[in-house]
């Protein structure tokens, strides 16, 4: 099996709900079979949104504070697959008393101890167990297994009795703990563990890095890099959060060109608002000089519409009004050895074995830090359109309100037909 998998690095809701509805088709349809969604959010409703949206967490980083899996009952246990080293921590919230929490920490210091603890509903968000005292330490040495998944189960009995087993083995029980009317069941790493929640495999769903860390994205990388058996066979394509518009008819083509010719180390999808793309769009005659004049961008990167609301706009306002026509390219693969703009690309599973990318920039890595290396190229696809709403340079007291609107009534035409006049009329 050879899965296409979608990665995002989220999320911004504004800039992101047009692509999600294009997603979700792309799912509906069998061309995309899972995605992936990398929380980078910086802002708390961003982060808000994107945890109602987007299906359970597979994987936290460390620093991740703790995430809902689940409830226990008399009836029901817990259960979860847990790939960690050490520091697993299960927080419990009794139904009957919300603001009663209790912590248990499961291979904690260094994979050597145990512990449970009484913490306040505010400490599900933070990470601050100063003169924290334990109820309960016990020696658990070698608890949580590093080399596979580890199985938990938390269990109650009939008088509410919590007992939690990892790999058969029991780590406590705690009678003092009443939890009859049931419980909420918390759960995170910590302390430098990662957290993988190894039976979370809805088709969407979020992979949480660390919170407020600059240049965020090798996170992402290294995940799939370290798990290369996992995914060797898969074909990989990775969006910008604003992808505001995308060609669905087209998209498996491009997939299908990805897995044919792996000699392309990345390939990038037809870009509306990409440097490089609108060069040879204008190039093949498909922007008229009336729209501006897009320059080939010094090594690829910058240049005139990258850093121009202004540009972006107008080019922006060309591609609106024809509908979503396809702007070619000069041959239908354009080969390409230096930067370019990495808004809607596809690589091999298989290449993961080279993608193990350092905290930095990612884009330069992967369009020329790498490529580069191996002496592969990349292309550009020129019959898979996308449109990217923005760079950084770009919004700069600029604001995209009208144009994200024109690109929902857009997709409202290409997804929902017999819903897109109504939508125009209310417009």
């Amino acid at each position: 099996m050879t899965p296409v998998i979608l990665v995002t690095f989220a999320g911004r809701q504004k800039r992101m709900e047009i692509l999600t509805q294009y997603v979700r088709r792309a799912l509906d349809l069998g061309i995309i079979d899972e995605w992936h969604i990398w929380d980078f959010t910086r802002a708390d409703d961003d982060y808000a949104w994107v945890t109602r949206e987007f299906g359970p967490a597979r994987y936290m980083g460390s620093k991740v504070p703790y995430q809902t899996a689940g409830t226990v009952t008399p009836q029901a246990s817990f259960r979860t697959s847990a790939r960690i080293r050490h520091d697993l921590h299960i927080a419990i919230v009794p139904n009957d008393r919300s603001q009663e929490c209790y912590e248990i920490v499961v291979g904690g210091w260094k994979n050597t101890h145990s512990a449970l603890r009484k913490i306040t509903r505010d400490q599900l968000q933070n990470f601050d167990r100063d003169n924290q005292a334990n109820l309960w330490i016990k020696p658990t040495p070698g608890a949580l297994s590093p080399g596979q998944p580890n199985e938990v189960v938390l269990m109650l009995d009939s008088a509410g009795v919590p007992t939690l087993r990892i790999n058969d083995a029991t780590i406590g029980t705690w009678p003092e703990l009443n939890l009859g009317a049931g419980a909420s069941v918390l759960i995170r790493g910590g302390w430098g563990a990662d957290l993988e929640l190894c039976d979370v495999n809805a088709r969407t769903r979020r992979y949480i890095g660390n919170p407020r860390e600059q240049l965020p994205y090798f996170q992402a990388y290294e995940y799939y890099a370290t798990r290369i058996d996992a995914f060797a066979d898969a074909v990989f394509l990775k969006c910008d959060d604003d992808i505001v518009y995308l060609d669905i008819d087209k998209l498996d083509g491009f997939i299908q060109f990805r897995r044919a010719n792996p000699h392309y180390f990345v390939v990038s999808a037809n870009v509306v608002n990409n440097g490089v793309c609108a060069y040879f769009q204008q190039q093949a005659g498909s922007i008229p000089a009336s729209v501006g004049d897009f320059e080939r961008p010094p090594g690829g990167f910058g240049g005139s519409l990258w850093e121009s609301a202004e540009r972006a706009t107008q080019l922006h306002a060309f591609f609106l009004s024809t509908g979503g026509a396809a702007l070619p390219l000069p041959e239908p693969v354009v080969d390409w050895t230096e930067r370019q703009s990495i808004n809607f690309i596809a690589w091999l599973g298989r290449d993961l074995r080279h993608m193990a990318l350092p905290q930095g920039d990612d884009e330069h890595a992967l369009t020329i830090g790498v490529p580069t290396f191996l002496e592969r190229p990349s292309a550009i696809y020129s019959d898979f359109m996308v449109s990217h709403l923005s760079f950084g340079p770009q919004e700069r007291g600029w604001d995209p309100t009208a144009l994200i609107e024109a690109y929902e009534v857009l997709m409202r035409d290409r997804l929902f037909p017999a819903d897109a006049p109504r939508l125009r009329a209310a417009g």
